[in-house]
């Protein structure tokens, strides 16, 4: 790859970070490598930190979108942008934005600048030498992991402490239905828990709901510990643009919401309005939900049974 290429490169990532409220914007290869960027940075460290953390993200949701346009996720501080290449399909364009940013603009300067780094590298043959680390370098990278003052440790994980009854469920079913039929445009509902669980509330392609389900909630929870990561800030959601469809998914209190909604007239204003009502509807029954309950173990009973 040229310098001149590259300098191309860096004047279309200019063109992006003109647009108010744009704080970076990086072309990546598939891998994670970061071969341009433009914009404020702390350290290398922090520009190679984002472009493998979007890498993975982008490689969850192509996991679950063959399609996939763009990746739009929203914090509380700050928004994280991933659009593919329709043709280098080995690169992509990573932005962060603050949290105030136009993203209408945004989307009109990344038509273009796409289409410009689309052309260049649809016959480009180049693949980055591999960065190797000093072990000096590894133990500071590990060692920036560890967000706690002191040698000590916590290795304790949290799980979900909620039981679902069957009354819960309904409630549940008959909210995301009244969505599906106020949206005639909406294809699925679905709600489902920390780690992925599905909560069912429709009856068909069970199996299909429960690995998307699964990918859904990965999808959005890495992408909630690389905002926590790269910008300390919590996430609200993550927006799928997938051609004709768009696939949202909002936080819930212990859970996600996740739809598809087939592009027709409806703006995504009006989307980002009525969806949330509908979630604090959901939430308000999860949050009714009673503590599950740890099981007892009649020890003598078990013993006794051994025994015979």
């Amino acid at each position: 790859m040229s310098y001149r290429m590259l300098d191309q490169f860096n004047v279309h990532l200019q063109n992006i970070k003109s647009v108010p409220g744009v704080e970076n914007s990086v072309l990546v290869q598939r891998d994670g490598y970061p071969i341009s960027s433009s914009g404020v940075w702390l350290s290398e460290n922090e520009i190679f930190g984002l472009s493998s953390s979007a890498a993975a993200i982008l490689s969850v949701a192509q996991r679950l979108h063959d399609d996939l346009s763009y990746v739009l996720i929203e914090g509380e501080r700050s928004k994280f942008l991933l659009a593919t290449l329709p043709r280098a399909a080995n690169y992509f364009v990573t932005v962060t934005t603050q949290s105030q940013s136009n993203l209408g603009a945004l989307f009109l300067q990344l038509e273009r600048v796409i289409s410009h780094l689309d052309e260049v590298l649809w016959n480009e043959q180049f693949i980055p030498p591999l960065r190797s680390f000093e072990k000096a370098e590894r133990t500071q990278i590990c060692n920036a992991f560890s967000v706690r003052d002191g040698p000590q440790q916590n290795w304790s994980t949290g799980t979900l402490n909620m039981t679902i009854t069957e009354n819960a469920a309904q409630q549940i079913t008959a909210i995301v239905t009244d969505f599906l039929q106020a949206l005639p445009s909406a294809q699925t509902g679905e709600v489902c828990l920390e780690g992925g669980y599905l909560i069912p509330t429709q009856r068909f392609n069970e199996g299909k709901r429960i690995r998307d389900s699964t990918l859904t909630y990965t999808l959005f929870d890495t992408s909630r510990k690389v905002a926590q990561l790269i910008k300390r800030t919590k996430i609200l959601q993550v927006l799928c643009d997938c051609g004709s469809r768009q696939h949202f998914i909002y936080r819930l209190a212990g859970g996600l919401f996740s739809t598809l909604i087939q592009k027709d007239s409806t703006r995504l204003g009006l989307l980002r309005l009525i969806i949330p009502n509908f979630i604090a509807e959901i939430e308000l029954v999860l949050q009714q939900a009673p503590p599950a309950q740890k099981p007892t173990i009649d020890v003598d009973g078990f013993l006794e049974a051994i025994a015979r």
